[in-house]
């Protein structure tokens, strides 16, 4: 398609700035623990661009309610031709050119989906869209794009599943939340082994809105995953929930940063990671108060389970507050399957992997105990054992997606 001029300005932008910044330095906790040139294809931003990026495979699936609603979710051609105005205004402004990372992303992607809940619209299904990238090549840059706009007073759930078998995979995610609208996105992405996923998700949250973003890693290659909610608005609530589940040599590396802006404004985040084999889970999280904002409030725990002795966590979390007005808190713990626990469950008739399995969804079970999920999920969020971050999302349809994508995560994880 011929591009819209919007769209070719910001791309040029992004790529001057992939090509006159350096990668950004592994002193921070940013990039601690995973060196951004691997996620670039070479490790070279030039070649990265001067490479045409391919397209994902995108599916959206809509349901006849939300079609009703007046709800718009399209590959990107479709919906320029039916709002242009509000792709304009937000596709590639609100996860921008930040730093050569993420401008590579933006300056490449060459596949992406749209959704637009129109103002005061109620959508109870979820909008599920997915994105599969194997372009076979090692080195080969698959770059793909997701927009979800809530317009004021609407309420809607949207969930994306991003699955990378090889190459080099960019997905990100942009979220407008209207003022006093209720979003729920859920984020999940699947790397197999050799492959590396770049996952990227930006948000902007209005004045009494309502943002519950969660971000679901299943990784047997490595995965880097970025989340910045900005709470711009007064009043503004984000929870925030994610679950890594990492097996084999792969890696899972999550960043977290929650920028309260607005006064009155509150934030939680929940993270569990479950990491076997030779793997490893990171999480490192920035609870940031702003001056201006007063009377606001932040709270963040991430908790790792190991159930190897191989296997490692490194879970940081951080807060810079620039006012004294404000209530926050956080908490993270790192450490093995209690083997005592182990032994009394296998005591009353449990095998050793029953009791493992036992102990790991309670584990989670905090984060999945957040979402009022109906009785019949149940038996997923148990075989799927993340019941604690599961259980806080609000959207019971998404809690039953994302509860089959952890399930399959774990059985590949007992099985490799």
């Amino acid at each position: 398609m011929n591009e819209p001029g919007f769209l070719t300005e910001r791309r040029k932008r992004a790529a001057d700035k992939a090509l006159s910044v350096p990668l950004p330095d592994r002193a921070r906790h940013r990039f601690r623990y995973t060196d951004p040139a691997a996620l670039v294809p070479g490790g070279a931003v030039t070649q990265a661009l001067l490479d045409a990026a391919l397209p994902a495979r995108i599916d959206v699936t809509l349901p006849r309610a939300a079609a009703e609603a007046g709800v718009i979710a399209l590959p990107l051609a479709q919906a320029l031709a039916a709002d242009p105005g509000r792709v304009a205004e937000h596709l590639g402004r609100i996860a921008g050119p930040a730093d050569p990372v993420v401008a590579v992303s933006l300056a490449a992607f060459r596949s992406a989906a749209v959704v637009i809940v129109p103002a005061g619209a109620r959508v109870t299904e979820p909008i599920v869209v997915r994105q599969a990238a194997d372009p076979g090549a090692p080195d080969a840059l698959t770059a793909t794009r997701l927009l979800v706009v809530a317009g004021r007073e609407s309420e809607a759930s949207v969930v994306e599943e991003v699955t990378a078998a090889s190459g080099v995979v960019h997905a990100t995610a942009e979220a407008h939340v209207g003022d006093g609208a209720r979003l729920t996105l859920a984020r999940t992405a699947t790397v197999a082994r050799g492959a590396t996923a770049f996952s990227c998700g930006a948000a902007e949250v209005g004045s009494d809105a309502t943002l519950t973003h969660l971000d679901l890693g299943v990784s047997s290659g490595l995965l880097k995953v970025e989340t910045s909610p900005a709470l711009d608005g007064r009043g503004g609530r984000v929870e925030g929930l994610g679950a890594a589940l990492v097996g084999g040599r792969g890696r899972a590396d999550f960043r977290v940063r929650e920028d309260h802006a607005g006064t009155d404004t509150q934030s939680r985040v929940t993270w569990r990671a479950v990491a076997s084999g030779k793997s490893q889970a990171v999480f490192t999280g920035l609870l940031r108060i702003r001056e201006r904002a007063v009377r606001s409030e932040g709270y963040e725990e991430a908790r790792a389970l190991l159930l190897s002795r191989t296997a490692r966590a490194d879970v940081i979390p951080e807060l810079e507050i620039s006012n004294h007005d404000v209530r926050c808190s956080h908490g993270a713990a790192v450490g093995p399957v209690d083997e005592e626990a182990r032994y009394y469950l296998m005591t009353r008739g449990m095998s050793a992997a029953e009791a493992e399995a036992l102990l790991v969804e309670g584990f989670v079970a905090p984060v999945l105990a957040r979402i009022p999920v109906p009785a019949e999920a149940e038996a997923l969020l148990v075989e799927g054992f993340v019941a604690p971050v599961l259980a806080r999302i609000p959207v019971p349809a998404v809690a039953e997606i994302v509860a089959s994508r952890v399930a399959a995560g774990l059985a590949a994880m007992r099985g490799g």
